[in-house]
């Protein structure tokens, strides 16, 4: 055979192999429990820039696991203590097999004659800084452009540098550093967040893995004990065995902690997309979300971050915004746990875990430490008297207040006030002019209606002004006070411990101790009895086949639990399920007590079908509540039909009695190449026993829909929805229609065109009120609708972006004062119209000439906002063109991008 018939025969095996990869998709999706060896996950190679891992519901990083992506053989790093989730997508051919028509051995040897002996040639060997030349350099650098309607031309500039290879021939080097001069934090309209201020040093082999510099410290292996950290500082990983049947591993970080976490439930706004300002644990109404910290839920659903998705988020301003995927309304309920930045003392972080793993015995040993510097303040400073305070309270946190009033003397550029007596009460501030008695400065802060002495009055050039109004009977009629909240240094701290034991392959016993300490005020030594708590939680739980196959189809899972918190226990995130409140009804509600809470039930598997879960469970908090529940949950698919299901009935009893029936339904059938669905959400909540025969708190609704869709997801998408809902709500002696609202929408997604994709949503809601005393809500009728096109060209070299987004939501309120500056360096001039020495807003006009201007506007944040209808659109061009950067020893491909947001 010729050489030019060999070419011909191998393109039509390439030909042949695409064509035969292409009756199937490529897209893979498995989950496994967690590999303690490497695993081969395909027989083909698989494409880099699709593999994701998931720990349960938690995204892995790329540093947690190890992937050859030509031989498709994976492995952990980092330990899992649920089941991994894989999804991937597949070359057409294995890359790391070896293609030949002849072995290369017979045409090629190593020694090649006498000839070799009188060859001369230069021999260059470059060594790094290690002394070695096993090390990899990479980096990007990145140009932008940008410029709009709510900002001016900008330029940004971003240099990026990767280093990684061996230091020695069993130690591997991983380093990154960056150098931007964007925002500290990025923003949170992507699904992958780039870490602009992530800098660390990783070295590791086969047993150990050393992080210096910023990284994030997942959950443990264990029940209690949750979180999700951003830290800086150091972590050291390590295997003590090369045992596979025996393993022991040691976690150990000491770190200083970027974040405080915070858990916020928010009622949705009828037509209201956002933003919904996110707040601190000391109600702060102005904090920096830490970057990728957030879980956010709609309805006890975890939403994924990304314009293209279900919400963005701004972390500096800690503004949340819903796109056109998910039609927020007066129902919705959102959860939201997060981090954020909290500056008033150094706070320092430390962890170690340790893991036990055997055939039949898993062991776990976990400690945990957090706390403030109480004297090592930061944004805030603490005076003697300040700190005698703060020791003097014990955990009354609603004490730790101090006078905010302090005499500076007359300043003319600020809100100043005289400090006089009204009728008998003295040291009443009221707001001057005089430089003769204006020289107390204030900080006013809200404490809540009838609980402060002073109310907003105005605002003027400089600022807010704050008016004294008399007590009445000695109560206080005012909701402002001149005071601030002194935040005070708090530690956090839990050891848990337990085990998991194998009885025999079809039984196993679970349970963990848990100890947390949570004192709120580290000055003081007072109430700290409450500090400290225990937990525990046990289960047993057992799998029962159904069938004699070798391969089981059916079998069942048994189990029993057992959970125990003392009263005062306190966890470091939140641990339960999102919604585990309100399926008991105890939101908000207070109670206080030591809680226990058992469950039993079973659950039917079908291998292949799905699988019906039922539980008997029951709830108590001290003497104050009891509940008892039953709840059934599962999913099934089969020949084309599927279904998806989730109910319970509770009944409990605390001030009131309750009863709350709900169910959750979604069932579809794939008909052809479309897909028939419905879909249901019901709740019927009743509270009894009080002075009327019917709590006004009792409701119930009845929410369905139709849609229409095609079975294929992976390939071009549409679907079609009509949705009602009906509301009830009590008149203190029956349930009675208050609202109905009428849904309708789709979505159209095009993937599968040249170089192109196309993304259309669109939806329309009306909502009727039916009796307004019932339900006192605003009719209202909302639109929501986006298109999102891109187009690739020149092999992805060029790619262009079209957005367009209408909808409604409220737009933050802008306060601005008038700052003096230098004469001419200002743009507006102060005229005092009535000659009452007072800055007004309306006696500020722009300067006709320079001598003149001598103050500058300042727009302030404010916490209030206004209803507004909008529309968005943006345009992006993206020009990606590798080029040469020559420096020493080593070379750095670079890309340009010019971006250009409208």
């Amino acid at each position: 055979m010729s050489f030019r018939k060999g070419q011909v025969v191998f393109f039509f095996f390439v030909v042949l192999v695409q064509f035969a990869s292409g009756q199937t998709t490529s897209l893979r999706e498995k989950i496994l429990p967690t590999p303690k060896d490497a695993l081969r996950l395909d027989t083909l190679s698989i494409y880099p820039a699709s593999f994701e891992v998931w720990c349960g519901n938690e995204k892995m990083s790329s540093l947690s696991y190890h992937l050859d992506y030509a031989t498709s053989v994976f492995s952990m790093i980092d330990s899992c203590s649920d089941s991994i989730k894989l999804r991937y997508r597949v070359l057409p051919m294995d890359l790391s097999k070896t293609y030949f028509r002849r072995d290369t051995s017979m045409i090629y040897t190593e020694k090649k004659g006498d000839r070799e002996l009188f060859m001369m040639q230069n021999e260059v060997s470059v060594q790094d800084v290690f002394g070695g030349s096993g090390l990899t350099k990479s980096g990007s650098i990145s140009r932008g452009v940008s410029f709009g309607n709510n900002q001016d031309l900008g330029v940004n500039s971003t240099l990026n540098l990767e280093l990684s290879g061996d230091i020695t021939p069993n130690l591997k080097l991983l380093a990154s550093v960056s150098d931007d001069n964007l925002p500290i934090q990025p923003d949170g309209n992507t699904n992958k967040l780039r870490e602009f201020d992530q800098v660390f040093i990783q070295i590791y082999n086969n047993r150990l893995k050393i992080v210096a510099g910023d990284f994030w410290l997942n959950r443990p292996t264990g029940y209690f004990m949750t979180y999700k950290k951003r830290a800086q500082g150091l972590t050291v990983n390590y295997r003590w065995t090369t045992d596979t049947a025996k393993v022991w591993r040691t976690q150990v970080s000491g770190a200083l902690s970027k974040g405080k976490f915070a858990r916020q439930i928010i009622q949705g706004v009828e037509g209201n997309q956002g933003p919904y300002r996110l707040k601190g644990n000391e109600n702060e109404p102005f904090i920096i979300v830490l970057a990728g910290t957030e879980r956010v839920y709609i309805d006890g659903k975890l939403l994924e971050r990304g314009q293209e998705f279900d919400y963005v988020i701004n972390y500096n301003s800690s503004e949340l915004v819903f796109t056109s995927r998910n039609l927020i309304t007066k129902d919705t309920r959102i959860v939201v746990e997060f981090q954020y930045s909290d500056q008033n003392y150094a706070r320092s972080l430390v962890q170690t875990s340790t893991t036990f793993n055997s055939k039949k015995l898993d062991f776990w040993l976990n400690a945990y430490s957090e706390q403030d510097a109480k004297n090592q303040t930061l944004q805030q400073e603490l005076s003697t008297q300040e700190r005698i305070l703060l020791s003097s309270i014990g955990d009354s946190l609603d004490l730790a207040r101090t006078n905010s009033i302090d005499s500076v003397g007359f300043v003319d550029n600020q809100v100043l006030y005289k400090m006089v007596t009204i009728l008998g009460y003295d040291s009443v501030l009221v707001y001057s002019v005089q430089p003769d008695s204006a020289i107390y400065r204030a900080t006013f802060t809200f404490v809540g209606a009838g609980k402060g002495n002073y109310i907003f009055s105005n605002f003027n050039a400089l600022g807010r002004v704050y008016e004294w109004v008399p007590p009445i009977g000695g109560v206080p009629q005012g909701d402002y006070a001149p005071s601030r909240v002194i935040i005070t240094p708090k530690r956090k701290q839990m050891v848990t411990s337990g085990f998991v034991y194998r009885i025999n392959p079809r039984l196993r016993i679970e349970s963990e101790f848990a100890y947390s300490s949570n004192d709120l005020n580290t000055f003081s030594t007072i109430d700290a009895k409450d500090d400290q708590s225990v937990a525990n939680r046990s289960r047993l739980i057992g799998t029962i086949p159904l069938s004699r196959d070798s391969l089981q189809s059916w079998q069942l899972e048994a189990k029993a639990e057992l959970e125990t918190l003392d009263r005062n226990f306190s966890p470091i995130e939140q641990y339960r399920a999102v919604e585990f409140d309100r399926d008991w009804n105890t939101r908000n509600k207070l109670y206080t007590g030591n809680q226990v809470a058992t469950s039993i039930g079973g659950n039917i598997k079908h291998r292949t079908y799905g699988n019906i879960n039922l539980e008997g469970q029951q709830f108590l908090i001290g003497s104050d509540f009891f509940g008892l529940r039953a709840a059934t949950d599962g999913k099934w698919n089969q020949k084309g039909f599927h279904a998806k299901w989730d109910g319970s009935y509770l009944s409990s009893s605390a001030a009131t009695k309750n009863e709350f029936v709900r169910h959750r339904v979604d069932v579809s059938q794939d008909i052809g190449w479309f897909k028939l669905g419905y879909r249901d959400d019901h709740e019927l909540n009743q509270f009894s026993g009080g002075t009327v025969k019917l709590d006004p708190s009792s409701y119930q609704f009845f929410d369905y829909q139709f849609y229409l869709s095609n079975s294929d997801s992976i390939k071009n998408s549409y679907k079609i929805f009509y949705r009602e809902r009906f509301d009830q709500r009590s008149d203190s002696s029956m349930l009675r229609n208050a609202a109905k609202a009428v849904t309708a929408g789709g979505e159209i997604r095009l993937t599968e065109l040249k170089n192109q994709s196309l993304n259309i949503i669109t939806s329309y809601r009306e909502l009727r009120v039916i009796d307004a005393q019932l339900m006192p809500q605003t009719p209202e009728n909302t639109l929501l609708g986006r298109v999102d096109y891109e187009l690739r060209l020149f092999k992805g070299a060029l790619t262009w972006n079209t957005f367009y987004e209408v909808g409604s939501g409220l737009e933050q309120k802008r306060e601005f004062l008038y700052i003096q500056v230098n004469d001419g360096q200002g743009i507006y001039t102060w005229i005092d119209y009535n000659n009452d020495g007072i800055k007004d807003l309306n006696e500020f006009e722009i300067a006709q000439f320079v001598d003149q201007a001598s103050y500058i506007r300042v727009f302030t944040p404010s916490s209030n906002y206004v209803k507004t209808y909008s529309n968005e659109s943006f345009e992006r061009a993206s020009i990606e063109k590798p080029i040469s950067l020559m420096v020493p020893m080593h070379s750095i491909p670079l890309r340009e991008e010019s971006v250009t947001p409208v």
